[in-house]
């Protein structure tokens, strides 16, 4: 049986931004855990990564929207996709409550509680500190985002 890998915002636009110092790190490490693994990400991630690929301040080149629902079909079909159900929020609240979330936090909590409610144990991310402190995943990341 394959293990579950869920996919944070920061890698599916690492993966789609050759601009960034993180796309070659991030590539690398994406190709060795599609091999073994069943990759996850959610309609959360999803919206994420069509607001930060099409504002300005984000990324150094900015998609066109029709370029980014291009790539969120292409996502769609590459990934299993985790919706939000009752089961995610009543996580999420308990999250929120176990580690006192707040503000934009709230967001990461979420991907956590979406985690959880599939039963997927890892999150692949750059983003190490946004996630440290829910216990009840564990975090990988590519080799420049490790240490």
């Amino acid at each position: 049986m394959r293990d579950k890998i869920f996919l944070d915002t920061n890698i599916l636009v690492y993966l789609a931004n050759q601009d960034s110092p993180f796309h070659s790190s991030v590539h690398q490490t994406f190709q060795e855990i599609k091999k073994e693994n069943d990759l996850w990400i959610s309609r959360q991630v999803l919206r994420e990564y069509a607001v930060v690929m099409t504002r300005v301040s984000s990324v150094e080149k900015p998609l066109p929207s029709i370029s980014v629902v291009n790539d969120i079909k292409k996502f769609k079909k590459i990934f299993f996709v985790a919706d939000d159900t009752t089961k995610t929020t009543e996580i999420l609240l308990h999250l929120v409550q176990k580690y006192s979330v707040k503000g934009k936090a709230i967001h990461d909590a979420n991907i956590v509680a979406t985690m959880i409610a599939n039963n997927i144990g890892t999150l692949f991310t750059i983003n190490f500190g946004d996630f440290k402190r829910f216990k009840e995943v564990m975090l990988i990341g590519s080799k420049s985002s490790e240490g």
